[in-house]
This record gives C-alpha cells, sequence and structure tokens, in this order.
C-alpha cells in the first residue's frame, strides 16, 4: 500500500472513531494529526499525493497576497469548510441539508470566496458531486462512493496542514515580508521545513552582502535621476481585503465548523574621482547587437570596458590602474530568452530562478539577486561579451 493510500486509510478510521464517540465532524484526533504533519514538514510532495492540485490550490489562493500570513490562516479556514463538506457528506449521505450549497450564504462570501477563485472553488466542490444549479446554489447530482469521499476529505486536511506549516515558516522569518511566489519556490526547492527556512536566510544575507557598490545593482545615481520620485521597490500585491474571522462560520448545514527600481548603475573611472554616471555612459548599449563594435576595443591590452563617450585613441591604462574584471559564465541552465535572476560572484556563473546548482551557490556562496529585467539583461549582456571575448564564438551556440 503506498503512503497516500495508507494516510487515507488511516484518516478513515479517526473519523468514524471519532463518530462512534458522539463526534462528527472534521479529523480531529491529534496522533494523526501530528503525524502527517512531520510528514509534510519533511516531504512537501506528499501534499500533492494526497490532493493532487493541493499546490495549485495553495499557489492560486496566495497569488497577488501583499502578505502571505493573513492570507495562509484564510486558506487554512477555507480547507477546513472544504473538508467539513466531504466529512458530512460521507458520514451522513442520506440528509437532505448536504444536498445543495448556498453560495450567497455569509460562510461561501465571507470566508470561502474571499481567499479562493471561484473556479477553483467550483472544482473543489465539483469533486464532492456538487454542480452549478443556479447562480446562487450548487447542488448534488451525483454522491459518489465513501472511499472517493474519504480520500477528498483527507486531501482537504492536508491543504490546511500546509497552510500552518508555511504560515510557521513566514513567523520565523519576521520581519522580513515575504512574497508569496519565493515562499512557495524555496519550499519545493529545499524539501524539508527547516531547509526551506535557511534557504530563505540564506538568500536575505546574501542580498544584504550585496548591497554594497556594483557596476550591475539596481541603484540611483542621485536625486536628480530619480526625478524626486520615491526609489522603494513599489508594491506589487494588493490585497483585496481580507477574510472575516473563523468565529462567524455558521453553526448549521455544510458550514458548520464542529468544534471548532530603477536607477543608473555607477560607471568606474580610474582617473576621475566622481564619474558621470548619467544614461550616456552605460558601458554596454540596451541589445547585444550594439556592443559588438566594441570587442576590437575590449580586447586590446585592458579588460576594462569600454565606456561610451570615452577618447577611443587613449592607450590601454596600466594594470594598478584598471585592475581586471573577472570574466563571467552563463550556467548551462540559461536557455536563449532566458533572463538570469542570481549572479554568483564566487562561481562567477549566471543562474536561472529555477536552476538547483544555483540553490546552493545561494547558500554557501557569495552573489547577488537579480531584481529588475534591466539588471538581468545588463549581467547577460557583460557575460555574452565575457565569453565572446574568452573562446570568439557566441555562448548561445
Amino acid at each position: 500500500m503506498c503512503a497516500g493510500s495508507a494516510l487515507r486509510e488511516e484518516y478513515r478510521r479517526c473519523l468514524e472513531r471519532e463518530f462512534h464517540r458522539g463526534h462528527a465532524g472534521v479529523c480531529s484526533d491529534p496522533s494523526f494529526g501530528e503525524k502527517l504533519r512531520q510528514r509534510l514538514r519533511l516531504e512537501p510532495a506528499l501534499l500533492g499525493a494526497l490532493q493532487e492540485d493541493g499546490p495549485a490550490l495553495l499557489a492560486r489562493g496566495l497569488r497577488g497576497r501583499p502578505d502571505p500570513g493573513p492570507a495562509l490562516q484564510g486558506l487554512a479556514v477555507a480547507f477546513r469548510l472544504l473538508e467539513l463538506a466531504a466529512v458530512n457528506l460521507y458520514l451522513f449521505p442520506w440528509r437532505r441539508e448536504f444536498d445543495t450549497v448556498q453560495t450567497f450564504s455569509g460562510t461561501y462570501v465571507h470566508l470561502l470566496r474571499p481567499v479562493l477563485p471561484e473556479v477553483d472553488l467550483v472544482q473543489s466542490f465539483g469533486r464532492l458531486g456538487y454542480e452549478q444549479r443556479d447562480p446562487h446554489h450548487l447542488a448534488i447530482s451525483r454522491l459518489p462512493p465513501g472511499p472517493e469521499l474519504v480520500a477528498t476529505a483527507c486531501g482537504f486536511f492536508a491543504c490546511r496542514l500546509e497552510c500552518e506549516i508555511l504560515a510557521e515558516v513566514v513567523r520565523r522569518l519576521q520581519p522580513r515580508l515575504l512574497h508569496p511566489e519565493e515562499l512557495l519556490e524555496a519550499r519545493q526547492l529545499a524539501g524539508n521545513m527547516e531547509a526551506c527556512v535557511e534557504m530563505l536566510q540564506q538568500q536575505e544575507a546574501a542580498a544584504e552582502c550585496s548591497n554594497g557598490m556594483d557596476l550591475y545593482q539596481e541603484m540611483p545615481a542621485g536625486p536628480e535621476d530619480t526625478k524626486g520620485e520615491d526609489t522603494v521597490t513599489p508594491v506589487l500585491w494588493r490585497d483585496p481585503g481580507s477574510p472575516q474571522g473563523a468565529q462567524d462560520v455558521p453553526r448549521r448545514g455544510w458550514d458548520h465548523c464542529g468544534d471548532s527600481k530603477s536607477g543608473q548603475e555607477p560607471v568606474p573611472s580610474t582617473g576621475n574621482p566622481n564619474p558621470d554616471t548619467s544614461s550616456s555612459r552605460l558601458f554596454l548599449e540596451e541589445e547585444l547587437g550594439g556592443a559588438s563594435s566594441q570587442l576590437s576595443a575590449l580586447a586590446l591590452g585592458s579588460r576594462r570596458p569600454q565606456v561610451l563617450g570615452e577618447l577611443q585613441d587613449l592607450p590601454p591604462a596600466a594594470p594598478q590602474e584598471a585592475p581586471e574584471l573577472p570574466c563571467y559564465q552563463l550556467h548551462s541552465c540559461l536557455r536563449r530568452g532566458t533572463l538570469p535572476s542570481y549572479c554568483c560572484t564566487t562561481c562567477q556563473q549566471l543562474h536561472a530562478g529555477a536552476c538547483a546548482a544555483g540553490q546552493a551557490c545561494r547558500i554557501h556562496h557569495h552573489g547577488q539577486e537579480l531584481r529588475s529585467e534591466r539588471q538581468q539583461r545588463l549581467w547577460l549582456q557583460r557575460t555574452e561579451v565575457d565569453m565572446l571575448l574568452a573562446d570568439g564564438s557566441s555562448p548561445w551556440s
């Protein structure tokens, strides 16, 4: 028997044992709940084994949320309600009050609709045999067999526990505000929860270490370049409104909860302590095609990039005046058209966001996150020039 089947069977025994003791509702066995929680902490892939669309439901529920903490609390309540709907149908298939879900009820409007997209709600209830009868009601059209209802209830229970695990990660990293995508990516790549926390901490430390002066790091040159605008990265997520508390759950029917950046990169100049940092002096053009006219100059004695606008007939600078820049490479994870998201200054390589080697570099090496598209393109173009100079061929060939 596979792990998923064994856990579903144990979940069923817990439900029936509690039912015979006079408790009818979601699984509240502390022993089984802690066992499944520990398994999920160590094996995040187990969620997909118990609920195939569970990871996708979580991702869509968190999408667009400015703070994953409150969003995860709302999702946990929603998954508890969906679990209860499945348990009610399993334990009381003859009760008519469970045949219909009113989509205008307070529970549906305040606790389900604000945290999960409507299409996901209809699909989740569809797994329990409900179909859209009219704009205000979902009704049972075909009651699934008991084992299917148990499996679905167990899947929603696992989703609820995963929300609590992710909320624990968020709490441990406070006061840092995590983006939901960042949180879910680390959870998937790191594996167990402790490794997930460590990976996110290492990423934050690496980002702080790379906040010094860097040619390719987003940094405004001065107030005149920002035109008076706030240089703080704008908030990309807007909270459409947080759901009401779980204490508002009605005590009847299916919804009874039981017992409840932009800027200019400074260009170094060996002869001028106050370099001109305007956009006319960026040493790389916006498109790589414009860099080919400068390759011959780059190859003459000095590896210092040619700055647009400087005199071209000056002799190469002495080594002590213009130290040789490191030669960067594109990691094999980067394919044509893919922008890098991380620069490892230890390995001198650029990595894509989902690259396993890049994740290892984030933990063990020094580097910086490339957050804006402009910064990513500048690093990509610089590295392509480095590779052209190194082997005389295209880095994508």
